[in-house]
């Protein structure tokens, strides 16, 4: 499938989709948020923001950590008809409003359009370090970020910065009509044999890369994040939940907080079987809202996600953890 028959299946798809849940007001009950969230997160906790698609701002004892940045909202039709888009910086600016000056680094779960095309100019304001796979750094380095300010890791790679200790793991992209969307990055000339990219301009040029998902370990909390998957494809078991009596792997242990993406059907089929692999404390459902419209509209639910059916997944299957939903620049501290 081109990229041009890619744009046109998801058009396709959401605008014969069903009508979005609206808002949160519906689900009012699984919406938390801190009381007071103008002091200090404490340094035994963790204070999560959410920054809207699958973007997220974690916070201890004085510092910040990023995943996938996305303020810009490029609009549903720029998207569906694959035209030439740029980070915004009046955007970046106002959701800047609600992420600390500085911060540590910036992870990247892949590196399609709604996760990277900010992240550049974030880098520039934050001073932040990027760690993600290899294609996403490329196209970074593409925008003149110094190498210097990036990182590439793979799973099985282990960082540290700051509080945090991050562990890479491999992980899997959802498919559209049986296929992942934009997975052909533009091609530059070589260079002394390497194969370069080139400056993504249209949508379809912020290819996918290589999916990843991180566990963030910091204050004596770990949270697990991807940004969606396919069923039979569950997270490495080194991730995995310490129970009575099981060998496991050293890096192993019990998830506090496990951030999935589930914007399109292949990620919600798999639910059920990362919640009961990762055994999680909280479970926070992501990359469900309607990431063409301004956050000035307040959340609302994108039109190919269901949050109902993973709330009846949730019960009818009686799967651990709690189901929570964050709203927009609302944060909330893991205890």
């Amino acid at each position: 499938m081109t990229a041009a028959a890619t744009t046109r299946a998801i058009c396709s798809l959401l605008l014969f989709a069903q009508i979005a849940y609206a808002g949160l007001e519906k689900f009012s009950d699984f919406v938390v948020a801190d009381k007071d969230s103008h002091t200090q997160a404490p340094m035994d906790a963790i204070r999560v923001t959410y920054l809207g698609v699958n973007g997220f701002q974690f916070e201890t004892d004085g510092h910040a950590l990023l995943v996938d940045p996305y303020l810009t909202r490029v609009g549903f039709w720029s998207a569906a008809l694959n035209q030439r888009i740029q980070s915004n910086p009046d955007r970046v600016s106002e959701g800047l409003i609600h992420v600390r000056l500085h911060a540590d680094a910036i992870l990247v779960t892949h590196a399609h359009f709604d996760h990277l095309l900010d992240v550049p100019e974030i880098i520039r304001r934050t001073h932040a370090r990027l760690f993600a796979g290899p294609t996403a750094v490329q196209l970074v380095k593409t925008f003149g970020v110094s190498p210097n300010e990036c990182e590439i890791v793979r799973p099985g790679s282990t960082r540290t910065i700051g509080p945090w200790t991050i562990r890479v793991f491999a992980a899997q992209h959802d498919r559209v009509l049986g296929k992942v969307p934009f997975d052909r990055c533009p091609r530059g000339a070589p260079s002394e044999g390497e194969m370069l990219l080139k400056r993504p301009v249209k949508v379809s040029d912020w290819c996918v890369g290589e999916p990843l998902a991180f566990v963030i370990e910091a204050a004596g909390k770990r949270i697990y994040i991807d940004s969606g998957g396919v069923p039979g494809a569950p997270p490495s078991a080194a991730v995995g939940h310490v129970r009575h009596g099981e060998s496991v792997p050293a890096v192993a242990g019990r998830i506090d907080l496990a951030i999935l993406g589930v914007a399109l059907p292949d990620s919600r089929s798999r639910f059920a079987e990362v919640v009961r692999q990762l055994q999680p404390h909280y479970i926070l459902p992501s990359h469900q809202d309607d990431m063409f419209a301004a956050f000035s509209r307040g959340f609302t639910f994108g039109k190919l996600t269901n949050f109902p059916q993973l709330v009846q997944m949730h019960e009818k299957q009686q799967l651990p953890g709690r189901l929570i939903l964050l709203d927009y620049f609302r944060p909330w501290t893991l205890l």
